[in-house]
């Protein structure tokens, strides 16, 4: 059944349109968009957008959906089996597109349950967003989230595991290129450079070789450099890009996700464990330069929420769009961000993350304008998702 959407409000990935349209959707993709209103069948579920804005599918670009979300995510994981761990990634999958949220990317899982989940989802078993997994991180001996890391030594190690997980159809290679702030007490510091150049060298290079992006974990200063010098196509978190280096990602088209909502939260709460939110305090004020200097620059920024860490539940989107905005970018900016330049980053901006004729058809319609009201966002009325409606209020 064809959806025709009428007199709606437009914000197509990039701008919001100067009028109402009427939009006609067939099989899995947009066929016509038009001011003028567009002929009615009775083969069609018809939609009345009068006083509804309508946003191309939300993508978040950093997820954990394994991780629970709860107090301490990272020590539950250690106490998991492995059915647990699916059975927690399946309920994670499931939140996402009633809040219209349609794609994400999962960069670290445990024994690659979110390539299995989406798998599922592909093979339509249950409804789910379309998710871009790397599967388990690459790491070092003892490094960065070790629950959801292949641990790998030197050039030829790091080789094999790209080679893994690609066989394993990572959509994404996800690598810990430094401490981090959570995950243990222990062990780690955030300006720790956990691999050596020459292993993210290999790391970028037999990854572009198979066609997958490389995406790292990197908040220090040096760690960061690294990447930027190997090629990386991603940097996450970056609390410590410089400005200097915010020119050279955007001279390279290096772009950036900065999960900026999580670390303040992180900071903030006293409920988390106590060493993650002081390691927080001491990094948040440099997240915020880095924010705006990468802004400033023209690095393509993403959406991506860290959901599944502590107290962040799925989704938490809507959470990072406001932090963006606060932290200083213009409100549809923050929107591109999560539609848009999101599916630029995932590679598959000629047909994902905008509302345009030929494009997939993952589309959110909500109440009012989220250009005055962020949280007209968290309660959709109706999600599309390949053409079909997945969610309707």
């Amino acid at each position: 059944m064809s959806i025709l959407i009428k007199n709606v409000a437009i914000f197509d990935g990039t701008k919001r349109l100067p009028e109402r349209y009427h939009l006609l959707v067939e099989g899995r993709v947009i066929s016509k968009i038009s001011n003028s209103p567009l002929p009615e069948s009775g083969h069609q579920k018809v939609i009345d957008g009068t006083g509804l804005s309508l946003l191309p599918g939300l993508i978040d670009l950093h997820v954990h959906l394994t991780w629970n979300g709860g107090v301490d995510p990272a020590t539950d994981i250690r106490h998991e089996t492995f059915a647990e761990h699916l059975m927690v990634t399946v309920g994670s999958a499931m939140q996402y597109l009633p809040k219209g949220v349609t794609s994400v990317r999962d960069l670290g899982s445990p024994e690659d349950c979110c390539l299995i989940v989406a798998e599922a989802i592909n093979a339509g078993k249950f409804q789910g967003p379309r998710i871009y997994g790397s599967g388990q991180s690459i790491i070092m001996t003892g490094g960065h989230d070790p629950f959801h890391g292949i641990m790998a030594d030197g050039p030829y190690e790091v080789l094999k595991a790209v080679r893994t997980q690609v066989a394993k159809q990572a959509r994404v290679i996800k690598i810990s290129a430094t401490g981090g702030v959570y995950g243990r007490e222990v062990g780690e510091g955030v300006d720790d450079v956990e691999l050596r150049q020459e292993e993210v060298d290999m790391i970028i290079d037999e990854a572009h070789r198979r066609n997958v992006p490389v995406t790292a974990h990197a908040i220090g200063e040096a760690g960061v450099r690294g990447c930027l010098k190997a090629g990386i196509d991603c940097i996450e978190h970056g609390h410590c890009i410089t400005e200097d280096m915010a020119e050279e990602m955007a001279a390279k088209k290096i772009a950036y996700v900065p999960t900026f909502y999580i670390y303040q939260h992180l900071s903030n709460s006293e409920d988390i464990p106590a060493y993650a939110r002081e390691k927080s305090k001491e990094i948040i004020g440099k997240h915020r330069d880095a924010l705006r200097w990468t802004y400033e620059k023209g690095v393509t920024i993403g959406t991506g929420s860290d959901a599944g860490s502590c107290f962040s539940p799925h989704p938490s989107l809507l959470e990072e769009i406001k932090a963006l905005s606060e932290g200083g970018l213009k409100k549809e900016d923050v929107l591109k961000a999560a539609t848009f330049d999101a599916a630029k980053i995932l590679g598959e901006a000629h047909h994902l993350g905008a509302i345009k004729e030929g494009f997939l058809a993952d589309l959110v319609l909500v109440e009012g304008d989220p250009f005055t009201d962020w949280d007209v966002l968290g309660s959709p009325c109706v999600v599309v998702k390949d053409g079909q409606v997945v969610f309707e209020k």
